[in-house]
């Protein structure tokens, strides 16, 4: 067991407000750990305390000696270039040891003597080393993350420096993923990524084979990565084996046995500290100081945390017409820009649906072209009859940046002061809060106040895009009890699949340039996609069986139909000199030695069935197979003959 990072009894303050203390923990190479906690429990600043030891008040934070740490922290620094040279330099050590194996095999043309075996060492060094970092393997890799992280070949020429933010964050992971460091730091890596990126995400790090710390609050994601959970709660933190619902399981059972013992605790205290005040002056003031000394001993036991959770509590729904949003022959997009068409749907009263589709398939657009913000390209998009529409929108458009959240529930709503404080008190807005410019607040800040003016509208129908983006997991777990309990109709957007699977019964997703309708929750949405999926794999597998035979009696007639040459037809075979043989030999004996090493790698990736997704790729494998394979033969022939004239010397 080799363990890769070890935390020893840590503390962190800021002036006199203790951040967490006794922190302790251990990540072994291979196992990956959730870190989980409220805002603002410390999870950044320890991320920040594991970076910067030397930041740390006391304790010692240690990683094993000698290994690379990637780390990935949200937001983005400055990034220039294109999308594709960003990541050629994600790896410095790469371009280095590329350019020393040029170096050594120029001059390995120049030496003789011990001169040269001196050169052909040092290569073979700088080569292990390059093998073991998977240096012939990187542009592949690159390829690979780009891909899975939604860079598709026409992004790759892209200038860098004008991505959005969003977009940045998922080059920067890219980056690390791509470094391949020995263990890897990931503060909420899901944010900017859209289900089918962040299912991507989880394969890949399932199989990463160093150490994870990752920070997040999807659930899901928790679920698939994770090994054991942290969790940071009032100062300290705690670990429970197993993935996010383990954990979930664990922590409701230890919260319970806490609570009753501390209860029952309180209670025999209360009792003592009575039995003292009644008999201390007494003919039992004996006794009452035994007990009194049995208080002093006593071991209290802490009380439970108890988390301020904001109140989300959306009114009944007004009565409306039964067909709330309705879409008749639909086509959406930009200009001359279609992103979906033939959209036929209808959103009854009371329906929960939930829109997805892998980000720039058109759900925002959908979205603002229901709501009449945008013109259809044809077709029609409307609203039911007496249907008032509450719109949570990403970009946060119904918060003036340079009001205060006084002034803008004051000039919005008309309400006293004392009447906002006390609303904006329960979306956990205290005190002089209420005097923050609205610019100045967190993207979560800014959601719950956009859900608070949700439930003052009193809307029927709630067309929400990604409403729990920026928000804890007890806040996620709020909205969806909200949602849950609210007996309007709710069409919302979201890439957290636990929000999903719990508040909608009813999916559209945007595929193809088509919307499909799935009638059920997101585990029935998956089982259906598995479903088609299988149907497809076994067609498509019958399909290559049917080519492959079609092909092998088509070589079989034109290998018979090919007449045998003779050995007398084959070329003559060059003769070297012997100088000439002395200085291409070793050159020779590199390359060999070169082609067979990424013949090696790619029989690696062709022994993973994960390589394997479609025939084209698999065919492609094949072919450089065979390439690998007539180039070495082709270079063992000129090595026979370089050895022959070498002995002829």
């Amino acid at each position: 067991m080799v363990m890769q990072l070890v935390v020893d009894k840590i503390a962190k303050a800021f002036g006199i407000h203790e951040i967490f203390k006794d922190v302790s923990f251990m990540v072994e190479q291979g196992e990956h750990v959730g870190l989980v906690g409220v805002n603002g429990s410390g999870k950044t600043t320890l991320l920040r305390c594991l970076l910067q030891p030397e930041w740390v008040d006391s304790g010692a934070v240690k990683f094993e000696p000698g290994i690379s740490v990637g780390y990935v922290q949200q937001g983005f620094t400055d990034i220039r270039g294109t999308i594709w040279q960003f990541m050629q330099t994600a790896c410095p050590e790469i371009s280095s040891l590329r350019q020393k194996l040029a170096q050594l095999e120029a001059d390995s043309g120049k030496l003789q003597g011990e001169k040269l075996d001196s050169c052909l060492e040092e290569y073979g060094r700088v080569l292990k080393r390059y093998e073991f970092i998977d240096g012939y393997n990187y542009e592949n890799r690159i390829k690979r993350v780009l891909i899975g992280l939604g860079y598709t070949e026409d992004w790759w020429q892209h200038d860098a420096a004008t991505l959005s933010g969003g977009q940045k964050t998922r080059l920067m992971l890219a980056a690390a993923l791509v470094r391949n460091p020995d263990f890897m730091i990931l503060d909420e890596p899901t944010n900017h990524l859209d289900i089918v990126m962040t299912q991507w995400l989880e394969k890949y790090l399932q199989e990463f084979k160093g150490g994870l710390l990752v920070v997040s609050h999807d659930r899901a994601f928790l679920d698939n990565v994770a090994m054991r959970i942290l969790e940071m709660e009032g100062g300290k933190l705690q670990s429970f084996k197993g993935n996010y619902s383990r954990y979930l399981e664990q922590k409701a059972i230890q919260s319970s046995t806490l609570t009753a013992a501390y209860n029952a605790q309180q209670d025999y205290i209360a009792r003592t500290e009575a039995y003292i005040r009644r008999f201390k002056a007494g003919i039992k003031s004996k006794m009452a100081r035994g007990r009194q000394s049995q208080l002093d001993r006593l071991e209290r036991i802490d009380a439970p945390v108890q988390h301020e959770e904001f109140e989300l509590r959306l009114p009944p729904a007004a009565e409306c017409a039964d067909r709330v949003l309705i879409m008749e022959d639909l086509t959406i997009g930009y200009g001359e820009k279609v992103l979906a068409k033939g959209i036929n749907l209808t959103l009854r009263r009371g329906e929960k649906a939930a829109l997805l589709g892998a980000n720039g398939t058109g759900k925002t657009t959908l979205l603002r072209t229901i709501l009449g913000e945008i013109a259809p390209l044809k077709g029609k998009a409307k609203i039911g009859s007496r249907v008032q529409i509450g719109y949570f929108s990403q970009s946060y458009e119904r918060l003036n940046p340079e009001q205060t959240l006084l002034e803008n529930f004051v000039v919005e709503y008309g309400f006293t002061e004392e009447h906002t404080r006390s609303m904006l008190g329960g979306m956990l807005f205290h005190g002089d809060d209420v005097f923050k410019k609205i610019g100045e607040l967190s993207g979560g800040q800014k959601a719950r106040l956009v859900l608070l003016k949700l439930v003052l509208d009193g809307a029927n129908c709630l067309v929400l895009d990604e409403p729990t983006n920026h928000l804890d997991i007890m806040a996620r777990e709020a909205v969806e009890a909200a949602l849950e309990a609210f007996d309007g109709t709710v069409l919302v957007v979201s890439h957290d699949r636990y929000f999903v699977n719990e508040v909608a019964d009813r999916i559209w997703e945007i595929e193809d340039l088509e919307v499909k309708d799935y009638k059920g929750n997101y585990d029935f949405y998956l089982e259906e996609k598995q479903k088609k999926a299988a149907a497809l794999a076994q067609a498509q597998e019958e399909a290559e069986k049917a080519a492959a035979y079609a092909e092998a009696q088509a070589k079989k007639q034109q290998t018979a139909a090919t007449p045998v040459k003779s050995k007398k037809q084959e070329d003559k075979k060059r003769r070297y000199s012997p100088d000439e043989a002395a200085r291409l030999l070793p050159k020779v004996e590199l390359q060999i030695r070169e082609q067979e090493a990424m013949m090696g790698l790619l029989e690696k990736q062709m022994a993973d069935p994960a390589n394997h997704t479609s025939p084209e790729h698999s065919a492609a494998m094949a072919a450089e197979h065979e390439e690998y394979e007539q180039t070495i033969a082709e270079l063992m022939e000129k090595w026979e003959l370089l050895m022959e004239a070498a002995e002829d010397a």
